[in-house]
């Protein structure tokens, strides 16, 4: 039989196990950074980009809203989601809704390739992806990438590789248009997007 102090230093240990499993398990950061979406010398809607780091990988979140006038009022909301593990995109999700219609894109690792089903304004593609992906225009919010790195756009399902243009700026062509990244200090300080009404810039907000 156990005595007393025994049991009472064997149940210390497992109450100090149990603490530190629901530490481990729960631990989780998040990081975010601000950003004004400019068109025209106009601001137009604001974006906010979270980066989640917790036991299970890392979670990226984009999340903006616009609305302009275009021949007609213009409204968009976006959401996008992508998580990884070990470094590898394991799924993602594009939410648009927009006075032009809403939309979704999915894309999911299954087996040995990437299962994608991507709608936009105009747009579907549903060709499989059969290489593995480690990075995103999601990731590119919170980390500066190298010449030749291949990135998927969650929105359109589409591979496109990174073309430094001079130091601290990076060119990817997205579906055809091409937005330009601008960092310093490895920090992102401003994105120039190729739009077919507009060209458009996202710039970061300094509080």
């Amino acid at each position: 039989m156990l005595s007393k102090t025994h049991k009472s230093v064997r149940f210390l240990g497992i109450f100090i196990l149990l603490i530190a499993g629901l530490c481990v398990d729960g631990f989780s950061q998040t990081k975010t950074n601000t950003y004004d979406i400019v068109l025209a010398g106009f601001t137009i809607g604001t974006m906010k980009a979270d980066k989640t780091t917790s036991a299970t990988g890392e979670d990226y979140q984009i999340h903006s809203n616009v609305e302009f006038w275009f021949f007609g009022k213009i409204h968009v909301e976006f959401l996008q989601k992508a998580h990884y593990a070990n470094g590898q995109l394991m799924n993602a999700t594009t939410n648009s809704d927009s006075n032009r219609g809403d939309f979704l894109t999915t894309i999911s690792w299954n087996k040995d390739h990437y299962d994608v089903d991507a709608n936009s304004y105009k747009f579907h593609n549903e060709e499989a992806i059969n290489q593995v992906i480690k990075g995103s225009t999601a990731r590119l919010y919170f980390h500066e990438p190298k010449p030749g790195d291949v990135l998927i756009s969650e929105n359109f399902g589409m591979l496109t590789k990174v073309r430094e243009i001079e130091k601290g700026v990076y060119e990817i062509d997205v579906n055809g248009s091409m937005n330009r990244f601008y960092y310093e200090g490895g920090v992102l300080q401003k994105v120039v997007l190729e739009n077919n009404i507009k060209n458009y810039s996202i710039k970061r907000r300094v509080d």
